[in-house]
C-alpha cells in the first residue's frame, strides 16, 4: 500500500523558455553537490548532466531570490508557501531533447537523467520559516521521462530552493555548457568563477586528484589540462584565466574577457565590457571595493559615464606614455584624484559640457 507522504505532489510546471546569455550560478549550489572535492561521484557526470542542471537554472530565472533582499521577501514567501508546508513538494521541468543535445542524441541524454535520477538519492530535509521540517525523496531529480522529442523530470523542493536561492551567486555564460565536452571542464568553469581577482595558488597533486587526472607533473598538467580549457574559456565565456606552474605550484590568474565567439545580445556585451574594464582598473590601480561600487553605481545610473570614463581614462593613458611614465605608478588614492581631474576636463571640454557645466560625476 502506498504511503501518502511518499507520493510526489506536483506544484509548478516549468516548460522550458528561451535561453538567456547568463544564468546566476547559487555559490552554495556548487561547493555543496558540484564540487568534486566534497562529491567525488560528480566527476562521472555525462556531459549532459552539467548541462541540464545549467538548462534548469535558465528556466527557473524569474523566480530566484535572495532570502535578504526585502524586495523579494514576497518571491520568498510564494516558495515558502508553496514548497514548505508539506512533505513531498516537487516542481516539474519540461524542455525539448534538443535544448540539451542539438543533434537529438537520445542515448547521451538519457544517461544524463539517470545520472542526476541516482545523485544524492535519499530523504532530504530542510526546515521552513516556522521551524518545520519538512521531507522530500529522490535524486537531484525524480521521475524523468523522454517522449516526442521532449524530456519531463521532477525536481524536490530540497533541490529546488538550492537552485532558486541566491544568497551568493555568479553570472555564468549560458552557452560555456555546451562548448566544453565533459562535465569536469564545466565543474573547473565554475570553480574558476569563484576565484579572487588576485588568483590563488594550487597544488598540482591535490588539483589534478580533485578533478581525476594522472599527470606526472605539474608542466605536463599543465601542458595538457590548463592549456586547451584557456582557449576555450579565452573564446566562449566570460571569465578566462592566465597560469604559470613552479615545481608542483600552479598559480592561476582569472580575468574577465572582454570579446567572445557567442552569439549574444549587445546588452550582455556592454554589461560584460562594463565588468572587464572596471575590473582592469581595480587590479592596475589598487582600487577598493568602494571605489568601484561608485564607478559601478554612477554607470548604473547614466551609461554615457562609462564613455566618459573610458576617454578620461584613455585621456591619462596618453599623457603617461608621452612623458614616458609608467601609468602604474598611479596608485589608490593617487590614482582617484587623477582620474577625477581628468573626468572634469574631459568632461568641460566635450558635449557634455556645454549640456550642463557642472554636470560632471563624482567618483572622490
Amino acid at each position: 500500500m502506498e504511503n501518502k507522504e511518499d507520493k510526489p505532489i506536483e506544484k509548478r510546471h516549468y516548460q522550458g523558455k528561451k535561453n538567456s546569455d547568463i544564468v546566476n550560478f547559487p555559490v552554495d549550489l556548487r561547493r555543496n553537490f558540484l564540487s568534486p572535492q566534497v562529491n567525488k561521484e560528480i566527476l562521472d557526470a555525462p556531459v549532459s548532466a552539467t548541462r541540464i542542471i545549467i538548462k534548469i537554472l535558465n528556466d527557473i530565472s524569474h523566480d530566484q531570490f535572495r532570502g535578504s533582499n526585502k524586495l523579494q521577501n514576497k518571491q520568498y514567501s510564494l516558495f515558502e508557501s508553496d514548497f514548505k508546508t508539506e512533505n513531498n513538494t516537487f516542481a516539474r521541468f519540461t524542455f525539448k531533447i534538443t535544448d540539451i543535445a542539438e543533434r537529438g542524441d537520445y542515448l547521451n541524454v538519457k544517461k544524463g537523467l539517470e545520472f542526476l535520477e541516482n545523485y544524492k538519492k535519499g530523504w532530504h530535509e530542510s526546515v521552513n520559516e516556522k521551524g518545520k521540517k519538512i521531507k522530500s525523496l529522490g535524486g537531484f531529480i525524480t521521475n524523468s521521462n523522454i517522449s516526442d522529442g521532449k524530456i519531463s523530470f521532477l525536481m524536490s523542493s530540497f533541490f529546488l530552493e538550492q537552485v532558486i536561492s541566491l544568497e551568493r551567486y555568479n553570472p555564468a555564460y549560458t552557452e560555456i555548457a555546451w562548448k566544453f565536452t565533459k562535465s569536469k571542464q564545466i565543474l573547473f568553469y565554475l570553480w574558476l568563477l569563484e576565484v579572487p581577482d588576485k588568483g590563488t595558488r594550487v597544488n598540482f597533486i591535490t588539483f589534478q586528484e580533485a578533478y581525476g587526472y594522472n599527470y606526472l607533473d605539474a608542466n605536463t598538467y599543465a601542458k595538457n589540462v590548463l592549456k586547451s580549457l584557456k582557449v576555450v574559456l579565452d573564446k566562449y565565456s566570460n571569465r578566462s584565466f592566465n597560469y604559470s606552474v613552479k615545481g608542483d605550484l600552479i598559480n592561476i590568474i582569472p580575468f574577465y574577457t572582454k570579446d567572445t565567439e557567442l552569439k549574444i545580445s549587445s546588452e550582455t556585451n556592454k554589461k560584460q565590457e562594463i565588468v572587464q574594464k572596471l575590473n582592469y582598473w581595480k587590479q592596475r590601480h589598487n582600487l577598493s571595493k568602494y571605489n568601484i561600487d561608485i564607478l559601478k553605481s554612477l554607470i548604473n545610473i547614466d551609461y554615457s559615464n562609462f564613455k566618459l570614463f573610458q576617454k578620461a581614462y584613455s585621456n591619462i593613458l596618453k599623457t603617461y606614455r608621452a612623458q614616458k611614465i609608467p601609468i602604474v605608478e598611479l596608485q589608490e588614492n593617487e590614482f582617484i584624484k587623477k582620474f577625477q581631474e581628468e573626468i572634469i576636463e574631459t568632461y568641460k571640454n566635450s558635449a557634455w559640457g556645454s549640456v550642463s557645466k557642472n554636470g560632471y560625476p563624482t567618483i572622490e
